[in-house]
């Protein structure tokens, strides 16, 4: 089997598991991928399963250690009429039934994901060709699957305001000698020796778990690391969200959407940008940033005021304005 085949066969094995621990598919993704030779970065197998996530081929619960296979759908992506998006689950009946209507009348287009060092590699992306958007209902009942209008676009509608959690205990005991703290000028964790400042915080528990809280005038409330981070960055009055539209006449409702690598999206947001190409987020030069194509505008600042962001927007390259003014 090539390397680049292993996505898929992961994807079947989860959605014929249906769900279970993401601690045991974690261990599972690691073993697949040694097994075929694969050197994995240290949090390869996390990505993996979070960059799946946000595919809309599974659901993921870190924080209660579990995960479970999301439903087959087929929905629109915006603002690319004749293209339709295959999300979700794979059984091998699925796979069979996909494939059999392939050979018969689905105009179906399998995108391998690119492969990147250290990194499991994804399952392909499946869109389907049509030409009528009215026929889209029946041809999701015929491939077994739910049809949703523009699943990014109802996602960015559901996005809710970036608040903290419920208070929390403070790190304490054998935890203090793993504390961390954001350094929001260096954009990541630093070891500190003490939490009498307010800000995000990181440490090990006595199961060895990481624990991230966020201390607020003193208190300390539970969040998740993407959410802290943000919190952060609008505590500080910093910006890692911006927007550039398309250069092609007729297309500036849409646009690539940049987000610092150091300020990842939290896991709804990140399907919803995901989900408008059905691909992964693509690195910026210097592996400084990620970015999602064909996010529309009203999408980006869906994204951005629920982050807490006032979304910067980009102008066109020179190159790229000049060759529109030829």
């Amino acid at each position: 089997m090539s390397p680049t085949g292993i996505g898929g066969v992961l994807l079947r094995w989860l959605s014929e598991r249906n769900n279970g621990k993401a601690s045991a598919l974690r261990e599972g993704i690691r073993s697949t991928a040694q097994a075929h030779r694969i050197a994995l970065s240290e949090y390869a197998d996390w990505d993996w399963m979070r960059t799946t996530s946000a595919l809309g081929f599974l659901d993921l619960d870190l924080r209660a250690d579990r995960w479970s296979a999301a439903p087959l759908v087929l929905t629109h992506l915006p603002h690319s009429d004749g293209l339709s998006l295959i999300a979700g689950a794979r059984t091998a009946a699925v796979n069979d039934h996909l494939q059999r209507a392939a050979d018969d009348w689905l105009e179906l287009l399998a995108v391998p994901a690119e492969p990147r060092d250290g990194a499991v590699p994804l399952p392909d992306t499946l869109l389907v060709q049509y030409d009528d958007p009215e026929l889209l209902p029946e041809t999701a009942k015929q491939i077994g699957a739910r049809f949703v209008p523009c699943a990014a676009l109802q996602l960015g509608e559901l996005l809710p305001r970036t608040a903290v959690g419920p208070e929390a205990a403070p790190p304490g005991g054998a935890g203090l000698s793993s504390l961390e703290r954001y350094d929001i000028g260096k954009q990541r964790f630093v070891p500190v020796d003490g939490h009498r400042e307010d800000g995000l915080y990181r440490w090990r528990g006595a199961d060895n778990t990481r624990l991230v809280r966020l201390r607020q005038r003193g208190v300390f409330y539970a969040t998740e690391r993407e959410t802290g981070v943000y919190l952060e960055l609008a505590r500080h009055g910093r910006n890692a969200v911006r927007w550039r539209a398309e250069p092609p006449p007729g297309r500036s409702a849409c646009g690539r959407l940049f987000v610092d690598r150091s300020a990842p999206l939290p896991p709804l947001h990140q399907r919803a940008a995901v989900l408008c190409t059905g691909l992964p987020p693509i690195p910026g030069n210097h592996r400084e940033t990620l970015a999602f194509d064909n996010v529309p505008l009203v999408l980006a600042e869906a994204i951005a005021a629920s982050l807490l962001q006032n979304l910067e927007i980009l102008p066109q390259p020179a190159a790229a304005s000049a060759g529109r003014g030829k």
